[in-house]
């Protein structure tokens, strides 16, 4: 059906795409399935990622971590090391914009992790726009992979957030990693 949908326009010529294009509304000109943002770590750079910690956590830590991760040689890895003594509950967080071409529905797809705790739970944090989308301490031993739906996002500059979130640190690693990050519209 595409296929024939984009013979017929080749055949219209330009001055009827453009004409479509007019009577078509906005969101129907962004393509199904377009990628608006992607991050897999592979090329073993998180600079474009801005980092922000909760108050009582001192040296937090994004980076790209290289024994862990879905495809490609790296993930991107959210910790904090705490002291002997313990911090209690606390975060560490990265943080990167991506545009909506306009509004429509889009999905975002992620792999992710958190890690075993003794005494605690470790949570991974997946937000938008500083909305929660998930908050969970399930994926203490691997990967999962994770989708969300994000209705009707606005056009514009939006804010994808992950991170990893602990009830009580007292002393070690705390840590979340995320891989294969994307966000596109929905197919």
């Amino acid at each position: 059906m595409r296929n024939r949908v984009a013979t017929a326009l080749r055949r219209l010529g330009a001055g009827a795409l453009i004409g479509l294009a007019v009577a078509m509304p906005a969101h129907a000109l962004v393509e199904i399935g377009t990628t608006v943002f992607s991050d897999s770590f592979d090329d073993g750079d998180v600079s474009d990622w801005v980092v922000s910690s909760s108050s009582n956590i001192t040296g937090p830590v994004v980076a790209v971590r290289t024994n862990s991760f879905v495809s490609g040689p790296g993930a991107l890895w959210t910790y904090f090391l705490a002291p002997s003594g313990g911090t209690g509950a606390g975060y560490v967080r990265a943080t990167h914009t991506f545009t909506a071409p306009v509004t429509a529905d889009y999905t975002l797809d992620l792999w992710a992790r958190s890690a075993p705790c003794g005494g605690c739970t470790m949570f991974f944090d997946v937000l938008v726009d500083g909305r929660s989308l998930a908050n969970d301490g399930s994926a203490e031993n691997g990967f999962v992979q994770r989708s969300f739906s994000l209705t009707a996002l606005a056009a514009g500059q939006h804010e994808l957030t992950l991170g990893m979130y602990t009830t009580g640190a007292s002393s070690g690693r705390f840590q979340a990693s995320f891989d294969d990050v994307r966000i596109s519209t929905l197919a």
